[in-house]
């Protein structure tokens, strides 16, 4: 029995150790370099559930450790966690504006092309009675079959595959991009909204991938790829700053509240979901198959994981609601916010 709980001891302590090195190493390479090292990206994009077993580490050093000044320590890492985890996920701050302004519901969900049926999505809309939608990752066939059945709610559409627009209101203006000239499409749209004018884009960027990198003839390790989606959110931020009027960017931005992208975004446009939105807010990955990352896996992921979806809006609005709404038989989670303008 004794022998058996110094093996618990001394397995605890390597694991306690270890978990806090890591996360200790982290915070410095990423004070340092950001996430332009692949594995503090990949840290950074799960950040939240890598951060749990922090509430462990206390109950770890009082019983098993037996060390006093590591249980201190990580009972301040509690404390700050708990602090931090309530002001940046659980402290909404809605604007309160009167009803009397300017208001707009957008709806925004990555189809995705593996979707069998779109009539998920389209009760989803019906119910939910957005003024704008964004759709990414949707084929022509799909989209059809959307506007058919809405086009008595929205009789504005633009678009015919991979993305597109459905709106109560007139869409003045259409314009396909392609951000830092790669292949990923977006949107750009002029809609006019009871007399003002307003910007809409519609994004999906490149999303990161695990790919096999040679650094010996005969050894390849995985790494977290993401070459392409700082040069687009680079590119649409440079576009953001032009723009006079009113603006809301929406879509599968394919980063997290961690990566660099993120921060960058957020110095010219105001993130619905964090401003007014309850929670992590996760929307990805809904019932995504592992075998699309390796073969050899037959798994299916159920439960999102990271945010990739969101609503961004311009300092002409401010932010009433945000949410993640029900799975449509995407991958992605559809979000949805609300906004007014300011008087």
């Amino acid at each position: 029995m004794i022998k058996l709980y110094r093996f618990l001891q001394l397995t605890a302590q390597l694991l306690a150790y270890a978990y806090s090195a890591l996360i200790v190493g982290y915070l410095i390479l990423r004070l340092i370099f950001g996430d332009s090292l692949w594995p503090v990206g990949f840290v950074g994009d799960f950040l939240p559930w890598i951060l749990l077993p922090i509430f462990l580490l206390p109950i770890i050093a009082f019983f098993l450790l037996k060390k006093r000044w590591f249980a201190i320590v990580s009972s301040v890492a509690c404390l700050w966690l708990i602090g931090w985890l309530h002001v940046t996920y659980f402290s909404p701050q809605p604007a309160n504006i009167s009803d009397s302004q300017l208001s707009v519901k957008i709806f925004s969900a990555n189809f995705g092309w593996h979707t069998k049926s779109p009539q998920a999505l389209v009760d989803l809309i019906q119910s939910e009675k957005p003024d704008l939608i964004c759709l990414q990752e949707i084929n022509e066939d799909d989209t059809e079959a959307v506007f058919s059945k809405l086009a008595a709610l929205y009789p504005h559409h633009r678009g015919r595959g991979y993305h597109v627009m459905l709106s109560r209101y007139p869409i003045r203006s259409f314009q396909g991009l392609h951000l830092a000239g790669l292949n990923e499409p977006q949107e750009r749209a002029i809609i006019e909204m009871n007399g003002q004018d307003v910007v809409i884009y519609n994004i999906s960027t490149t999303p990161p991938w695990i790919n096999l990198h040679k650094i010996l003839p005969f050894l390849r390790i995985p790494t977290y790829d993401y070459p392409h989606r700082p040069a687009q959110i680079k590119d649409l931020v440079r576009r953001l700053q032009k723009e006079t009027l009113p603006v809301i960017a929406a879509g599968d931005f394919n980063l997290t509240e961690q990566s660099q992208d993120y921060h960058n975004l957020r110095a010219v446009m105001q993130d619905a979901f964090r401003t007014a939105g309850l929670g992590f807010g996760f929307t990805w990955p809904q019932g995504w198959e592992v075998n699309l990352l390796t073969k050899k896996l037959n798994w299916k992921l159920t439960f999102p994981l990271v945010r990739l979806d969101y609503v961004w809006y311009s300092q002409h609005w401010g932010a009433k609601s945000a949410k993640v709404l029900p799975g449509i038989g995407s991958d992605h989670m559809p979000v949805e916010a609300e906004l007014r303008m300011l008087p």
